[in-house]
């Protein structure tokens, strides 16, 4: 009778999944809305963590809303648990550097999966624009008596940010080059057309390749994409916004590899995350890299283990994260 007891319980135990010994928890992501990029790759990740294995039975409900400059403050402020970040927007609501974040640092921020996907700052102008004036840099541009007329992104958006940055390091400001009645900051729905019709010369985007104003204006505009120097990338760097080279061929027109800035799509938590799920979301990431792929081309150039150093991952890696990444001998 005891061996039947005892065959009896392996029997169980073999048939019993190890979901249901695991403890539950509930995984709340913030991504975008609907019909976004990151929308579309958080019910994706969602989709990871329910399938994962470890100490815990994870399920992910994704929450349909947030954007670059509101994630990092949700996840910091705890109304999410893991959030889609540019790495730049996450290191200024970190610091609690720029009007968003200033006053409300959340300094408890940490990246679980780094270098996701890359978005490139991008300066490009009309041809036209460029032979009629001779300027041919970011810098001349910016340096000279009478500036192009640049158009960027409203305020909400991170590259007036970013562009200030530019401008910092040039000498001036976004709110200079304002007063100076050169800056248009508009919905990207019009940008192409301001572009098309000369009522700007100067475009600042960022945003990963293939993106639909940067593709459309390539397709239907004469332009030029303008160098930035060594003091400008620089600059960038020192801010979060580390080095980057959009390939040639990324858009008709782009005849030579393009040097700029990059602001990687990361995954950022909160400091007070378990370590185990932490570990458990971590393996389950990088184990789905190629279905991510196959899935989302944007993402084919994620590689897990350039991600977790330093230069992609830019905040300080989740202890949980770090565990995986040192067990398979990514980082010290």
């Amino acid at each position: 009778m005891k061996h039947f007891k005892t065959a009896a319980l392996a029997t169980f135990l073999a048939a019993t999944s190890f979901s249901a010994l695991a403890e539950d928890a509930t995984v709340r992501i913030i991504s975008q809305d609907p019909g976004t990029g990151w929308y579309a790759y958080g019910s994706a990740v969602g989709d990871i963590i329910d399938r994962s294995q470890g100490n815990y039975s994870l399920s992910a409900d994704v929450l349909p809303r947030g954007g670059g400059m509101m994630n990092p403050l949700a996840v910091g402020q705890g109304s999410a648990d893991i959030g889609f970040a540019s790495a730049s927007a996450a290191l200024w609501a970190r610091d609690g550097i720029g009007e968003a974040f200033e006053g409300r640092a959340a300094e408890n921020l940490r990246t679980l999966i780094g270098g996701l996907q890359a978005a490139y700052v991008t300066v490009a102008a009309r041809r036209a624009y460029v032979e009629r004036t001779g300027q041919t840099s970011f810098d001349d541009m910016v340096n000279a008596e009478r500036p192009p007329r640049f158009v960027l992104k409203p305020t909400g958006s991170q590259v007036p940010i970013l562009a200030d940055h530019m401008f910092e390091a040039l000498g001036t400001s976004l709110d200079e080059m304002r007063s100076r009645g050169v800056i248009n900051q508009i919905s990207t729905a019009q940008i192409a057309q301001m572009m098309r019709d000369g009522t700007a010369d100067v475009y600042i985007e960022n945003a990963p390749i293939g993106q639909a104003t940067m593709q459309e204006l390539a397709l239907t505009s004469d332009l030029v994409f303008v160098p930035m120097s060594d003091t400008v990338l620089d600059h960038m760097t020192e801010v979060g916004v580390p080095r980057i080279t959009l390939p040639e061929g990324s858009y008709q027109g782009l005849d030579s590899d393009y040097f700029t800035s990059n602001t990687p799509t990361i995954l950022i938590v909160g400091a007070d995350m378990d370590d185990e799920i932490a570990y458990q979301i971590t393996q389950a990431m990088v184990e789905a890299r190629d279905q991510l792929a196959d899935a989302f081309p944007p993402l084919a150039g994620w590689d897990p283990e350039a991600g977790a150093q330093a230069d992609q991952a830019v905040l300080e890696l989740h202890p949980g994260a770090a565990r995986y990444y040192r067990e398979r001998g990514w980082i010290e």
